[in-house]
């Protein structure tokens, strides 16, 4: 990928930007182009890191690119209503349009504003498709039964550790700090994770507080039944009926409901689908929301399907 950053922005645009807000301009129009070309060199960087493989490489490679291409469309929007305000410090107070140029200002914050949410919004996408691991496990995810398992073997795993430390600490306190911690110690932690736990809490307590036990074994049980779930229903197979409106269907599998209209339906349904969760999907042609009673009765009723048809 080329990273010459710098090339992506118009020149004479980025050195004109402040002609009438700077009596420094060029400078000003220099440190744009910096910033922008710094800024987008520093959060590659910062992603880089996470591309631990040559497919994450071409990955970020192809996702950089794409949210750089649109960046630099922000970007540009902005200097360019930048360049349309102008400062009665530089261009003198003699009938200045106050009034309209608080107008350009305020569009031109505007432009910033959003290019600065679009920016948040990319790099948070981005860090997520090259760490799937940080995603939220989605019922309809083709790795969810896997990911689930992973996450229910570390709960069970610190809970197991969590009561040998706690015991390692209760048997040796007569012995005093040292065979508690070469206790934790053997028990695989590091001298410093074993300092921590022998340090005392707020309530002058140490190891494993009761309620973070209390709070992973609940979180192990609610895993579990979720788990129980997810392989129950990804074992199902789809329904669909033919309405008298359009069709429907409900994946388990995919943790989906989805109505299939002949047609565009009309703005009031729209309206009505986009209220209660329904997004359009255009890659299947078709509304659809995550699978829930309410969703399910949604669809079946807009679709024009009886409420007892599978």
């Amino acid at each position: 990928m080329d990273k010459n950053f710098q090339d992506d922005l118009p020149k004479e645009l980025t050195m004109s930007a402040f002609r009438n807000t700077s009596h420094f301009s060029d400078q000003r129009g220099q440190r744009a182009l910096e910033d922008y070309s710094q800024g987008l060199q520093h959060l590659y960087d910062e992603l880089a890191k996470f591309a631990n493989t040559e497919e994450k490489k071409a990955l970020l490679d192809q996702e950089f690119t794409r949210f750089r291409n649109k960046y630099r469309e922000f970007y540009i929007d902005w200097l360019q209503a930048e360049s349309r305000c102008a400062s009665w410090f530089v261009t003198g107070p003699a009938n200045f349009p106050v009034e309209r140029m608080k107008k350009k200002r305020t569009w031109a914050e505007n432009k910033w504003a959003r290019m600065m949410d679009f920016r948040k919004r990319a790099i948070n996408a981005i860090e997520k498709t090259l760490r799937p691991e940080l995603r939220p496990i989605m019922a309809g995810d083709s790795n969810a039964v896997e990911r689930l398992k992973e996450k229910l073997a570390e709960a069970e795993a610190f809970h197991d550790l969590a009561k040998k430390i706690n015991l390692a600490i209760r048997q040796n306190q007569k012995e005093g700090r040292e065979a508690q911690k070469a206790a934790l110690v053997a028990l695989g932690l590091s001298e410093l994770q074993a300092a921590e736990y022998l340090t005392p809490n707020v309530f002058d307590l140490m190891g494993v507080p009761k309620y973070s036990l209390s709070n992973n074994n609940a979180n192990i049980r609610r895993m579990k039944g979720r788990l129980m779930v997810i392989q129950r229903d990804q074992a199902k197979a789809p329904t669909e009926a033919l309405g008298t409106n359009a069709r429907f269907e409900d994946s388990p599998s995919e943790n989906r409901v989805k109505i299939f209209f002949p047609g565009k339906p009309s703005e009031e349904i729209r309206a009505r689908l986009k209220s209660k969760g329904f997004r359009w999907t255009p890659s299947k042609g078709c509304w659809q929301a995550y699978r829930h009673a309410w969703t399910v009765a949604t669809a079946k009723e807009i679709a024009g399907v009886a409420e007892n048809a599978s």
